[in-house]
C-alpha cells in the first residue's frame, strides 16, 4: 500500500506540468521537460482521483484539468480563485467579502448573500467538502495537485457540485527530511512569506508543518484622509499540520489540522453616479471604468477565521478492496462591513443619505463522514460504493443604520439560523465490455432537511431614537421553517480506447443542489424556500497524445439544462436582494485543452472555451433600475428569456510559452524566460440584463524572467503581472439607492506591477 501511493506522488509531480491548456502549469514544465522526455513521457499519465480511485487523466472519462501545487507556487498563483488561470472553463466573481464571492464553471455558479443556499461549485480539500463559498477561498500551501472537475458531480461528490468541483489535494509527509521556503516582494508594499518541513517520525509515521503569511497595503486610495489611506490590502496567516501513520502494509492514517486568519479592507468604488448632489458628496473622485478613488469615512473591514480537523483511515481488506473513511469537523467565522453610502459626510445632506453601519456577522459549524469501499478488477467489472452523511449549523446576524434629513435616522438588527443535514448512498462501477470498451456509471440516493428561523424586532434599534428601517425591514419578524427533499441523481456513459493514440468517451449525468432560504436582513414570514436545483448534462469529449508523447490533446463538447435555476436579483429601488427560481437556463459549448514540447526546453501551452450560457426561460424577472416599458419592463417585470447568465464569457482563452536558455555547464543554473496570457470576451454580470453591468473583453498577459538552479533547489523569478495595464473589474451591481449609482468590485491584477519572487529546498 504504502509503495502503491509513493509512485502515485512521484508521478503527479513529474507529471502535471504539461497538463492541458493550463496556462500555468505549461509554465513550469521545463522543468522537468528532459526527465519527461527520457521517459517518454505521457500528459495523460498524470494520476488524478476525480472518480474516487486512483488513475491516469486518460482513463477519467469526464473534463477535467488538473495542475501541481508546485507548478502553481512557481509561478505565484496563491489562492483558489486564481486557478481561473489555469482553467478557461472556470470564472470567480469578487464581492466586497469572501461571503459574496462566487465561481463558475462552465457559466454556472451560484452568488447570494444567504448562508442558507448552497454554492453550485464545490471546492473540496483532502476529500472534505467546503460548505460554503466562503471557506473555499483559501490561500494554497503545500499542494500536490488542484483538479477542476467540470459539470455536475452530483453521483459520486453530491454537496455544493451542480456545477462542478474543485479538488485540492496537499502533500502527505515526505519518506525523508525536507523542506522549503520561498518569499515574494511586489509593487504596492505588497509580500508573501511560505514554507513546510516534512519527514518521518519513526519507521511508520510521519509529519509536515507548513505556514504562510501575507501583507498588502492595498491598491485603493481613500482621499477624505479619514482612517486608512489605502484600502483593498489585506493581511492573511495560516498553517497546517498533518500526521501520517503506516502500521501496516494495509493501513493508512492520516489526521489533518489547519487553521487560517484573514482580515482586508476591500470596498467597491463608483464606475457610475445619476444624482448630482451625490456627485458632489463624492467629489473629488470621479466615477468611471478606471476609478480607483474612494471618499469615505466608515469601516469598510473584514475579518475571517477558520480551523479544521480530519481523519482519513485507508485499509487494504480482503486482497481487492479498499475501506476508505474521511472525518472531519470545521468552523469559519466571518464579520463584515461597508460604507454603502461611499462618501465622506458626517451630516446627512439635500440628496444623499448615509449608511455607515452595514455590518454583518457569519458563525458557521460543519460535521461531516464519509464511508466508501473501492474494488479492484472482480473479472470484468469493478465497484464502489458508500455512504455520506453530513452537518451544517450556522448562525447570521446583522445591523444596518441609514440617516437621513431633519434627523430622522432609522436602523435596526436582524438574526437567523440555518441547520442543513444531508445524508446519501451512492454506487459506481466500470464494466469492461472488452479490451477497448468500458462502461461506467452510478447513482447516488440523497436526502436533505432544511431548517431555518429569523428573529427581526423593529423595537431593537441600534441608537436610542432611530426608528426602524422602513418597509419589509421595518416588520416584527420571528418565524422558522422546514423542507426536505428526496432526489436521485446518476451517471451512465461509454469510454473507447482509440489504438495508441488514447480514447473517446460519451456521458450523460442528473446533477442537483438542494433547497435553499433567502435568510438576510429583509425575510418576512412570506418567504418561502426555493426549489432545489437539478440539471441534465450530456457530454461528449477525447482524449489524445502523439506517439512520441509531445502533444497531447483533450477536447469536450457539452450540454447541459438546469431546472430551477437558483439566482438572486435586487428589485427596482429596494436595497434587499430575493432569492428565486430562474426558471430554466442552459449552457453548451466546446472545451479544448494543449500542451506542446517540441524541445525539452520549450513548452507551448493553448486552451479554450467556447461558450453559449443562456436564460431559457424566465418570463417574470425583475426589472433592472431606471428600465422602461420600451425596454421591456412591464409591471415591475420582464421576460429574461435569451439573456446572458452572469460572468459567462462566450470565449476564453489561455496561452504560455517557456523557454528554458542553457547557461553552460560552467554555471549551477538555467535561465529562462516565459509569458502566460488569458483572455475573456465581454460579459453580463447581473442577471437582470441591465445595459450599466456588462464588461466589454479584454485581454491580460503576464510575463517573467529568471534563473532555476540545476539541481531543483533554487530559483529566483522576475515577474511583471498584466504587462500592458489592462483595465478590468471583478464585478459590477447597480443600485436605485440615493438617487441610483453603479458600484465595481476592481481587482488587484487590473493594473501592471512588477515584483520578484525567491524559493529553496532542502
Amino acid at each position: 500500500m504504502t509503495t502503491r501511493f509513493r509512485m502515485s506522488s512521484r508521478i503527479v509531480l513529474a507529471g502535471a506540468s504539461v497538463i492541458a491548456m493550463s496556462a500555468f502549469s505549461g509554465q513550469a514544465y521545463a522543468q522537468d521537460s528532459a526527465a519527461a522526455a527520457e521517459d517518454n513521457f505521457d500528459a495523460n499519465a498524470i494520476v488524478v482521483t476525480a472518480n474516487l480511485r486512483e488513475q491516469t487523466l486518460e482513463e477519467v472519462p469526464l473534463a477535467v484539468s488538473v495542475v501541481s501545487g508546485d507548478r502553481l507556487d512557481d509561478v505565484g498563483v496563491g489562492g483558489i480563485e486564481a486557478i481561473t488561470d489555469t482553467a478557461p472553463s472556470l470564472t470567480f466573481t469578487k464581492g466586497d467579502n469572501p461571503g459574496n464571492s462566487s465561481l463558475s464553471i462552465r457559466g454556472i455558479g451560484t452568488s447570494s448573500f444567504s448562508i442558507a443556499v448552497e454554492p453550485a461549485v464545490s471546492v473540496v480539500v483532502d476529500g472534505v467538502v467546503m460548505a460554503r463559498s466562503g471557506q473555499g477561498f483559501q490561500d494554497l500551501i503545500d499542494v500536490q495537485r488542484v483538479e477542476v472537475l467540470r459539470g455536475p458531480q452530483s453521483t459520486l461528490f453530491g454537496k455544493n457540485a451542480s456545477a462542478g468541483l474543485i479538488s485540492v489535494t496537499t502533500e502527505d509527509p515526505s519518506d525523508y527530511l525536507t523542506g522549503k521556503v520561498d518569499a515574494s516582494l511586489a509593487s504596492g508594499g505588497e509580500y508573501s512569506v511560505r514554507g513546510s518541513v516534512s519527514g518521518p517520525l519513526s519507521d511508520t509515521a510521519g509529519a509536515s508543518l507548513s505556514g504562510f503569511y501575507k501583507q498588502y497595503d492595498g491598491f485603493l486610495d481613500n482621499v477624505s484622509g479619514i482612517g486608512d489611506h489605502h484600502r483593498a490590502g489585506y493581511e492573511n496567516y495560516g498553517f497546517r499540520g498533518k500526521l501520517k501513520f503506516e502500521p501496516s502494509s494495509d493501513l493508512d492514517i492520516t489526521l489533518i489540522g489547519d487553521y487560517r486568519h484573514g482580515k482586508d479592507n476591500s470596498t467597491f468604488t463608483f464606475r457610475h453616479v445619476y444624482a448630482e448632489p451625490y456627485a458632489n458628496a463624492m467629489s473629488p473622485v470621479e466615477p468611471g471604468a478606471a476609478n480607483r478613488d474612494v471618499n469615505i469615512n466608515a469601516p469598510t473591514d473584514n475579518t475571517s477565521e477558520q480551523w479544521g480537523l480530519s481523519a482519513k483511515i485507508d485499509y487494504d481488506f480482503a486482497d481487492n478492496f479498499q475501506l476508505t473513511s474521511i472525518s472531519s469537523y470545521r468552523e469559519w467565522d466571518f464579520e463584515g462591513n461597508s460604507d454603502v453610502d461611499g462618501t465622506p459626510l458626517s451630516e446627512p445632506a439635500p440628496g444623499v443619505n448615509l449608511w455607515d453601519i452595514n455590518r454583518g456577522l457569519t458563525d458557521l459549524k460543519q460535521m461531516s463522514q464519509e464511508v466508501r469501499v473501492a474494488s479492484g478488477d472482480l473479472g470484468g467489472f469493478d465497484i464502489l460504493f458508500g455512504a455520506f452523511a453530513f452537518n451544517l449549523k450556522a448562525d447570521r446576524g446583522f445591523m444596518r443604520r441609514m440617516r437621513f434629513l431633519n434627523d430622522v435616522n432609522r436602523s435596526g438588527q436582524f438574526s437567523g439560523s440555518t441547520e442543513t443535514t444531508n445524508l446519501a448512498a451512492f454506487v459506481s462501477t466500470n464494466i469492461y465490455l472488452s479490451d477497448t470498451t468500458e462502461m461506467f456509471g452510478g447513482l447516488r440516493l440523497i436526502h436533505e432537511k432544511l431548517d431555518y428561523d429569523v428573529f427581526r424586532d423593529p423595537a431593537n434599534v441600534l441608537v436610542d431614537g432611530d426608528l426602524a428601517l422602513g418597509g419589509s425591514t421595518g416588520t416584527y419578524a420571528d418565524f422558522g421553517g422546514s423542507t426536505k427533499d428526496t432526489a436521485f441523481v446518476g451517471k451512465i456513459g461509454l469510454r473507447q480506447q482509440v489504438s495508441d493514440y488514447g480514447n473517446v468517451y460519451a456521458s450523460y449525468a442528473r446533477g442537483y443542489k438542494g433547497k435553499g432560504f433567502n435568510l438576510v436582513f429583509g425575510t418576512t414570514p412570506d418567504y418561502e424556500p426555493v426549489d432545489a436545483e437539478k440539471s441534465d448534462a450530456y457530454e461528449i469529449g477525447a482524449k489524445l497524445t502523439t506517439l512520441d508523447r509531445s502533444l497531447s490533446l483533450n477536447l469536450a463538447a457539452f450540454y447541459t439544462k438546469y431546472k430551477n435555476f437558483q439566482g438572486q436579483a435586487q428589485l427596482p429601488g429596494d436595497v434587499s436582494f430575493v432569492l428565486l427560481n430562474a426558471g430554466q437556463v442552459s449552457t453548451k459549448g466546446i472545451e479544448a485543452e494543449a500542451t506542446y514540447t517540441p524541445t525539452d526546453l520549450t513548452t507551448i501551452s493553448l486552451g479554450a472555451t467556447f461558450l453559449d450560457a443562456r436564460i431559457d426561460e424566465y418570463p417574470l424577472g425583475p426589472c433592472y433600475y431606471r428600465q422602461t416599458a420600451a425596454e421591456g419592463c412591464v409591471d415591475g417585470a420582464q421576460d429574461l428569456a435569451g439573456g446572458d447568465l452572469p460572468n459567462a464569457p462566450d470565449l476564453r482563452l489561455t496561452g504560455f510559452i517557456k523557454q528554458t536558455v542553457p547557461l553552460g555547464d560552467s554555471l549551477p543554473f538555467d535561465g529562462f524566460v516565459q509569458s502566460n496570457f488569458t483572455y475573456q470576451s465581454k460579459v453580463q454580470f447581473g442577471m437582470d440584463q441591465d445595459p450599466t453591468t456588462r464588461q466589454g473583453g479584454y485581454a491580460v498577459v503576464n510575463a517573467g524572467l529568471g534563473i532555476d538552479s540545476k539541481d531543483d533547489r533554487y530559483s529566483v523569478t522576475f515577474f511583471v503581472r498584466n504587462l500592458f495595464d489592462k483595465n478590468y473589474v471583478g464585478y459590477i451591481f447597480s443600485s436605485g439607492w440615493n438617487g441610483g449609482r453603479v458600484y465595481q468590485q476592481v481587482v488587484r491584477d487590473a493594473s501592471r506591477y512588477v515584483g520578484v519572487k525567491a524559493s529553496y529546498n532542502f
